[in-house]
């Protein structure tokens, strides 16, 4: 009996602690999927081979746009704002270009 007490108890913490977990959501987003799936070295930057993958982010203009410290890399802030600013679209025009 008292086993079956202690086996009882132990699956309702595990599945107590399971759904205290999944409350919060966690994962990541979208966009950190993208640039996860881009940063193929795990440098945690984009060179130019690898922002090939996202959209037009290896254009030379575009690159070198997001590209706001100027090391031939972008990191994950800077893509960040790549996403959010759409370039892809026809009707996009940079902040900095207004």
């Amino acid at each position: 009996m008292r086993m079956i007490f202690t086996l009882i108890t132990n699956m309702l913490i595990l599945i107590f602690s399971i759904s205290v977990a999944d409350v919060g959501g966690g994962g990541r987003s979208f966009e950190d999927g993208l640039f996860w799936s881009a940063d193929l070295d795990r440098n945690e930057r984009l060179d130019r081979d690898e922002a090939k993958a996202v959209y037009n982010l290896a254009e030379d203009e575009i690159f070198t746009r997001y590209d706001e410290n100027g090391n031939g890399s972008i990191n994950r802030a800077e893509f960040m704002e790549f996403i959010q600013q759409s370039p892809w679209t026809e009707k996009f025009v940079h902040p900095k270009d207004k």
